[in-house]
């Protein structure tokens, strides 16, 4: 595993000085990379789940994802997969273990330097670029994926139960008695029960790793939205308890966007069409633009027009 390391710190000021330094990090190293970006870079990178002000959310885990399913029924039903359900509950709106990422850095910094509502503090945006190792590097289908994404219909008590069984093993996670240890107690046989609900043919030799590390995954490209935005996941499993981190973590390189900077960049990207409307396909998504683009235009006829009246003045 990765441990955890200094997040190194870098401020672009323009779209080419960001290209530059994104030029010069990528070529750094070999491993895969994705980027998220935040419009305020105090903003921890944590799946919305997980922040602080959604607690009771992530104590009640399992009821909430029932309860959306059983007024929607119809937008899962295609769905095969724990993964595939959190994916799309995730594009709705309802925070999960899901941290949505893209391959694309254009499109990260796009919304980093999103201004926030008018009503909001101005603060510096940020690009987090992250380093995928290739061990927590997966796919849609994998088994490990399986496991972390069925934690979502695991009651809190449950997942506190399976983060003890863990806590009293000893030595490598990875020996043959650890995994036999953990894999016939009563509380990961209910989850494997789950996983077994997608997976018929899974064996109870999970891995107790693969439920408190976090994974990158790459999913299905079939929805529009992910499609535009090159969009992915870091999967998250149990967090420690009183903790926001896990004990291994991506590498992490951060580049954080002055708040002055944020307008300019972003009209820099939306000539090179990285702009709303191209990476929300949706419908109202391109409505609102062109709605916003008319508004625009009414506002600089105004100022032409009050200045004209004020030189002949």
């Amino acid at each position: 595993m990765v441990k955890k390391r200094k997040a190194t710190s870098i401020q672009p000021r323009s779209l080419t000085d960001f290209i530059e330094e994104f030029a010069r990090y990528f070529s750094g190293s070999s491993h895969l990379k994705c980027y998220r970006g935040q419009r305020d870079s105090s903003w921890q990178n944590v799946a919305g789940i997980f922040r602080p002000e959604l607690k009771e959310l992530l104590a009640d885990e399992k009821r909430a994802v029932r309860k959306l399913i059983s007024v929607q029924p119809h937008e899962f039903a295609s769905d095969e997969t724990m993964f595939d359900k959190l994916v799309r509950m995730q594009h709705f709106g309802l925070p999960t273990r899901l941290l949505d990422v893209s391959r694309n850095a254009m499109v990260a910094l796009f919304f980093a330097t999103d201004p926030g509502p008018l009503d909001s503090k101005p603060s510096d945006g940020m690009v987090t670029a992250f380093a995928i190792p290739p061990e927590l590097e997966k796919y849609y289908d994998s088994d490990s994926v399986s496991c972390i994404a069925n934690l979502a219909n695991m009651t809190a008590e449950e997942k506190a139960e399976i983060y003890r069984l863990r806590e009293s093993l000893t030595g490598d996670l990875s020996d043959t008695g650890n995994i036999k240890k953990f894999n016939e107690d009563g509380v990961i046989e209910r989850l494997l029960q789950f996983i077994r609900a997608e997976k018929s043919y899974f064996q109870p030799i999970m891995n107790p790793i693969d439920l408190f590390v976090p994974y990158y995954v790459h999913p299905k490209m079939s929805n529009r939205r992910i499609l535009a935005q090159s969009g992915a996941f870091i999967l998250y499993g149990i967090v420690p308890p009183k903790t926001m981190f896990f004990p291994y973590l991506i590498e992490e390189t951060k580049f954080v966007i002055p708040q002055g900077e944020k307008r300019p960049i972003r009209e820099a990207l939306d000539n090179i069409g990285i702009n709303e409307s191209t990476l929300f396909p949706d419908i109202d998504k391109a409505a609102a633009r062109i709605k916003n683009s008319y508004t625009m235009q009414l506002g600089h006829r105004m100022k032409t027009s009050s200045r004209a009246a004020k030189s002949g003045n």
